[in-house]
């Protein structure tokens, strides 16, 4: 009776509670963490499982049934339809776990993904606190070198040691640089090395009052340097120290700064006092910052200098006679206006021009304070010589030869615009003394006044230490010396020194000709133009002009280069030559300073023949031949030649009439043929320039034959004659160092040249001809005999 009760209880609860037949449903509870293939296999367990259950169940009922056959039949309908329900309802959650398990793969992707980034997202947090911290560590460093004071900054240096060493001997500037507003300029070791040098005889050179020279109690930016801002140093008894800033001439788009004289090398503007905070600045400057100790409290003026040299201690200058000149134009209030000034010493005039107001402002450049390094080579700046009637520029010109220990600074002055008193042209003078601070700008102590034309030609080559040469062979020939002092309005081409040395033998003669010579003479005279001829005058005719020297050889003069960078060059004789300096002027003329010897050339005719594009073919034919060819002999200096050469143009011509005849020549099949018909076209007899040919030479000699000379007195063209065939010299005078060079308009030869050459050449085949048959008959005996 239990036993029923307990089957009926189990019954009655699975009538209520269906879901309590078959297991949890894992299926549902797991798919989302599984991959598909072991979700599946799980799967097919559930189901075993689940049918394991509904198995038991059944049996569980029918023996139920079979115990209790009087049980309603309603009963056991109905729940074997709940049955049915409830395994339709498993076969679709199974249809269901499926199509999940699909969608379950990326899920299981995206979470491994997500725990990868995780990862990730860990070790970048930690490389980012690692760089926090770095990053912490450079922004300390950092600022503490930007807290360093001016005192660390030196004694870290080991490029200012020296200077260092000087500070430390007196305790108020260790103190002063730790601690104070101050700007520094330090120079480094081989500054001070050069400065103490210099200043040997001087046992203090750089003591106290020289070092305060070179610190300003005011922390300066180079934003704030201009053209040349005064600042005031700690020693007030000195001059103010004058701040420039300069384009790069090697890199336009850099400044250079300058301090006085002495350029800065190196900057550090973001340094602190220590205490007080205050801004400091120091600059490592390649120079002392030299400077004459006035004896007096107070730094002198350009116009305090002039009147009294002793301040300075300047007595062995003579400045009184330019004062005096000054003082007569009443123009000292300029002399202490702020700029630059130049002071010469040897005022006493030689000439007619008057030593009036123009000739004095032209050595005061306004409101610029010029130091030798921060001029520029070459620049040119306006001096207060500038108004409606006259315009003056200076300029400085270095002119110091690398290794020489003597500088050799030069002034300028270039009249443009001139009147009736003050010519166009140059005056150049030497600096005596440079750099020299005052009160209100910088005084340069020079030889001789600027402007002021006041001294002959003939006077200025004899006081030119580098026209030595071109002066002493004028003395030689003192007719052509009292030529150039008759003509009042002249120009003079002068050659330096180097374009003499270049060109002597060794006997000391000049290309082989003798210094006394009617030859040099002739060269000489090839310098002179009696017509003045400046830059200013080439500008206004489109730069270019054709004269005539007095050796009646033309002269051309030209202007090459941009506006700003002109240079004159001027073509005579076959010599083409550079002006170093241009436009010097004098009273009684002007003159160029070139670095040529005009009708002198330094080349052979063999190099001319190269670089003369016109005479390619005659060089070309010239060349057959081998190292033995026939251009070979126009590298003789001993010999003086002169060479008729055929144009391009000439031998076309002869390739037209003569085609056959050029074949030979141009292949070079018989170099004797070549080297016949040049021959026939050069003299080594001596060197005939146009001259000579139009007025003496009537026959010339050559190698091979004679030219007969025809001068055309209407045309002035000179012709060439040979067995009836007539050239023209269409190009003439090409000088060379052996010899001059002609170019005619045609080549002159003749169809035998080749006939009679042909008949050697076949001689010399047949010959050719039986020598390779004997040679091949030798051979074949041999091979017979080694046979045997």
């Amino acid at each position: 009776m239990i036993e029923n009760n307990d089957n009926n209880n189990k019954r009655e609860r699975i009538r209520n509670n269906p879901m309590m037949i078959i297991s949890n449903d894992h299926c549902k509870n797991n798919i989302s963490n599984q991959l598909f293939h072991h979700h599946h296999h799980d799967e097919q367990q559930q189901m075993n499982q689940q049918y394991s259950n509904d198995y038991s169940i059944n049996n569980f009922i029918n023996n139920n049934n079979h115990n209790n056959n009087n049980n309603d039949d309603n009963l056991k309908n109905n729940y074997k339809y709940q049955q049915q329900q409830h395994r339709n309802e498993r076969l679709k959650r199974c249809r269901r776990s499926r199509f999940n398990s699909t969608l379950a793969l990326p899920n299981f992707i995206n979470n491994n993904n997500n725990y990868k980034m995780n990862s990730l997202l860990s070790i970048l947090s930690i490389l980012l606190f690692i760089l926090i911290d770095i990053n912490i560590n450079i922004v300390g460093i950092q600022a503490s070198i930007q807290q360093r004071n001016a005192l660390q900054v030196i004694s870290e240096n080991p490029e200012l040691s020296m200077f260092k060493r000087m500070i430390e001997n007196d305790s108020i500037f260790p103190s002063m640089f730790k601690s104070w507003k101050v700007t520094i300029f330090v120079p480094n070791d081989q500054a001070i090395k050069s400065f103490l040098e210099r200043n040997s005889q001087q046992s203090d050179a750089f003591n106290s009052d020289l070092l305060k020279y070179h610190i300003v109690s005011a922390s300066i930016k180079r934003n704030s340097w201009n053209e040349a801002s005064p600042a005031n140093a700690l020693n007030g008894q000195y001059p103010p120290l004058f701040l420039t800033n300069i384009d790069n001439p090697l890199k336009p788009d850099e400044k250079l700064y300058y301090v006085n004289n002495a350029l800065v090398s190196e900057a550090f503007e973001d340094l602190k006092g220590e205490g007080s905070n205050e801004d400091q600045s120091v600059y490592i400057i390649d120079e002392v910052l030299s400077s004459l100790k006035p004896n007096r409290q107070t730094a002198p003026t350009a116009l305090e200098l002039l009147k009294e040299p002793s301040i300075y201690g300047l007595d062995r200058f003579d400045m009184s006679s330019f004062l005096r000149k000054i003082q007569e134009k009443q123009l000292e209030s300029i002399f202490s206006t702020p700029g630059t000034f130049f002071i010469p010493t040897k005022v006493a005039s030689r000439g007619t021009p008057e030593f009036d107001q123009y000739v004095i402002q032209s050595h005061v450049v306004p409101d610029k304070s010029l130091f030798t390094r921060t001029m520029g080579d070459r620049r040119t700046y306006n001096t207060m010589a500038f108004d409606g009637n006259v315009d003056v520029e200076l300029s400085f010109i270095n002119k110091t030869v690398r290794f020489n220990i003597e500088q050799m600074y030069y002034i300028q002055t270039n009249t443009i615009k001139s009147n009736a008193i003050h010519k166009s042209g140059r005056v150049l003078s030497r600096m005596i003394m440079a750099n020299i601070p005052v009160k209100n700008g910088v005084v340069h102590i020079i030889e001789k006044p600027l402007m002021l034309m006041d001294i002959a030609i003939r006077d200025f080559l004899r006081e030119q230490n580098k026209l030595k040469r071109f002066y002493k062979l004028l003395e030689k020939h003192p007719d052509v010396l009292s030529d150039i002092d008759k003509h009042s309005n002249k120009t003079i081409l002068a050659p330096d020194d180097n374009a003499f040395t270049n060109l002597m033998d060794n006997h000391q003669n000049f290309a082989g000709t003798g210094e006394e010579s009617d030859e040099m003479k002739k060269l000489l005279l090839n310098h002179v133009v009696y017509h003045q001829v400046s830059s200013s005058d080439l500008k206004k005719s489109g730069g270019f002009a054709n004269y005539t020297s007095a050796n009646d050889v033309p002269v051309i003069f030209r202007l090459v280069g941009m506006e700003h960078n002109t240079r004159l060059t001027v073509e005579s004789g076959g010599v083409n030559a550079t002006s170093s300096l241009s436009d010097l002027g004098a009273s009684d003329g002007i003159l160029h300073i070139i670095d040529r010897v005009l009708g002198m050339p330094f080349k052979t005719i063999y190099e001319k023949l190269i670089d003369n594009p016109m005479l390619n073919e005659t060089f070309q034919i010239g060349s057959q031949g081998g190292t033995q060819n026939w251009n070979s002999k126009l590298m003789d200096k001993n010999k003086r030649y002169t060479f008729f050469a055929p144009s391009n143009t000439a031998w076309m011509e002869f390739e037209k009439a003569n085609p056959s005849e050029f074949k030979q020549l141009d292949q070079g099949l018989y170099p004797a043929i070549s080297r016949a018909i040049l021959d026939r076209h050069i003299s080594a007899k001596g060197q005939y320039n146009k001259k000579d040919l139009e007025q003496t030479i009537k026959k010339v000699e050559t190698v091979q034959g004679e030219l007969i000379i025809s001068p055309d007195p209407t045309t002035r063209d000179i012709y060439i004659e040979w067995e009836g065939q007539r050239a023209k010299i269409i190009s003439s005078d090409i000088n060379g160092l052996n010899g001059v060079i002609h170019i005619i308009d045609k080549v002159l030869a003749k169809r035998r040249d080749f006939q009679v050459n042909a008949a050697i050449s076949s001689y010399s085949y047949c010959c050719h001809v039986l020598l390779y048959i004997i040679m091949g008959l030798v051979t074949i005996m041999f091979n017979r005999i080694s046979l045997f």
